[in-house]
């Protein structure tokens, strides 16, 4: 067992919302590796976290002292914030989505105290999820949108991503919903799948008739999918 990166006390490791992580007893501290952290705030944002922390002092838990090259806290003698994988102390200190956190990036792991765990999961709750229009007019409300031009479009970027959970992927196996982009796993009922009619995102008209098939529609197309990638 790895010892807590603040107290040094053996963690254990746990499995929760659907995430890995190592887990301090005694203070509540977690160590998340890479690519766990990834799942939750994207890779992007994370590569981003680790070069910010190049040269970047460390802060003492206990003084709030600011250190640098040194394992301990000159002011109050607490043991810097140390990795539980290599050892390396101190570790640096960046934000992460406005959350102070403590990274190794020789290890490419991030170290959270109790407090800071419980903002940076508050701050990577994803936004409800609209409610899909009522099914029984949704075919004449499509049809009227279409005459008026209106239909659901969205922007794709060099690199699209689900704006839920981060995941890059091709956009011809996406969804929109008010014009926004998703996966297949996490597109709101009711979403459109993705085409490039007209250079951007619009529900076809095999949609517009088939509303009310839509959930075995997004299934469908998230199986071919996964198979293009795992077969190709």
């Amino acid at each position: 067992m790895q010892a807590c990166p603040y107290c040094q006390t053996p963690m254990r490791n746990t499995y929760s919302r659907g995430l890995v992580r190592d887990e301090c007893g005694a203070c509540g501290a977690a160590w998340f590796e890479e690519e766990m952290l990834a799942r939750v705030v994207g890779a992007p944002t994370l590569t981003a976290v680790f070069e910010q922390a190049k040269g970047r002092p460390g802060r003492c838990k206990g003084c709030e002292a600011s250190l640098q090259y040194v394992p301990g806290c000159p002011s109050c003698g607490r043991q810097a914030p140390t990795c539980p994988t290599c050892g390396a102390a101190p570790l640096p200190e960046v934000e992460l989505r406005d959350v102070a956190v403590d990274v190794c990036g020789k290890c490419r792991g991030v170290a959270l105290d109790a407090e800071e765990l419980a903002r940076l999961q508050k701050a990577a709750e994803p936004e409800p999820r609209p409610e899909p229009p009522p099914t029984a007019d949704f075919e004449h409300e499509y049809e009227d949108r279409r005459s008026l031009n209106l239909l659901p479009r969205v922007l794709i970027g060099d690199e699209p991503a689900c704006v839920t959970c981060g995941r890059r992927m091709d956009a011809r196996y996406g969804f929109v919903w008010e014009e926004r982009l998703y996966c297949g796993s996490c597109a709101p009922e009711g979403s459109a799948p993705y085409t490039d009619e007209l250079t951007k995102a619009q529900p076809s008209e095999t949609y517009g008739r088939r509303a009310r098939h839509l959930n075995n529609s997004a299934a469908e197309s998230a199986v071919v999918w996964l198979l293009s990638k795992i077969f190709k």
